[in-house]
């Protein structure tokens, strides 16, 4: 079977696994399904690590400067967690957009660099690169997600074979030579492994006051080694990185626990509501009650 015939088949499947629209979390814990008839505006979402892959459609994400454009003939991933935006650029009812995210942690990754052997146990020399990057499919991993996603069609089968097939997955992406920067972030002790514990650590307290010295001593590093290093992964400085968490959170909070702009902004970590309120409007276009306006009349 080529290629083609089997993106069809991943289409058939995902049809028929998918009657509405929306995204559905499958009974695969780490894998989740998408679709959508039409385009949508830009929407900010925090990224935990994560293969986004497109059966069919067109996405554009952004991640603050860096634009990446992706369908069905590329991947995207995300090592770490990132502040991304995003909208559909190419659906209608007739082609639905249809995708797949599979999440992975670094326990998953971890495990697969040790049984490998010294296929991935070398030293990694290689600056940090940008944690988002592109990779081109190929027929190998097209074909272990259509069985990843025909499990779904045979539950009994599930927990004693989606374990393997979303190793091979992850396998086939570390193997692949346009992600092999995803090594370091499973290599204890390089400089992305460090930047990812710090990137976890912000996500995690991102309403404690960020000091910037005591992290950077806590991982090893100096100040203008930890900045850029930080950098080169997320393209964010780790202030401007902690205010995006923080405003995502804030977001979240408005509209999901409906509380007023000044409880959302304490609670995230602002001391002033007034410049929560400027940075929020930045980041959303908006005030925090405007937004949290619109947001409720669309839902």
């Amino acid at each position: 079977m080529d290629s083609s015939a089997k993106k069809n088949e991943l289409i058939q499947l995902l049809e028929s696994l998918l009657p509405e629209e929306g995204t559905v979390q499958t009974d695969i814990t780490s894998l989740s399904l998408s679709k959508v008839s039409k385009s949508s505006e830009f929407a900010c979402s925090m990224s935990e690590p994560s293969i986004y892959f497109i059966a069919r459609g067109v996405k554009e994400v952004h991640l603050a400067e860096q634009i990446y454009t992706y369908d069905a003939s590329t991947y995207m991933i995300s090592s770490v967690h990132l502040p991304l935006s995003g909208k559909i650029i190419e659906a209608s009812k007739e082609a639905p957009y249809l995708a797949l995210k599979l999440t992975f942690s670094l326990d998953e990754m971890m495990e697969v660099v040790q049984e490998s052997g010294d296929a991935f146990m070398q030293p990694c020399t290689k600056k940090c690169d940008c944690a988002l990057v592109m990779g081109e499919m190929d027929e190998a991993l097209l074909d272990a997600l259509i069985r990843l996603v025909s499990l779904l069609k045979h539950p009994k089968m599930i927990a004693t074979l989606s374990p393997l097939i979303v190793k091979e997955v992850l396998y086939r992406l570390l193997d692949h030579h346009p992600q092999m920067f995803i090594k370091q972030f499973a290599t204890m002790g390089s400089h992305a492994y460090r930047i990812m514990q710090a990137i976890h650590q912000i996500n995690t307290h991102f309403e404690e006051p960020l000091r910037i010295s005591e992290m950077a001593h806590s991982l090893g590093m100096s100040n203008s080694l930890f900045h850029r290093h930080f950098k080169n992964v997320t393209t964010l400085t780790p202030i401007q990185y902690q205010k995006k968490v923080r405003l995502q959170m804030a977001r979240k909070l408005l509209l999901s626990q409906h509380v007023d702009a000044a409880t959302a902004s304490f609670q995230v970590g602002y001391a002033s509501p007034s410049q929560f309120s400027r940075e929020y409007t930045r980041m959303y276009g908006m005030p925090p009650k405007s937004d949290a306006k619109r947001q409720g009349k669309a839902l």
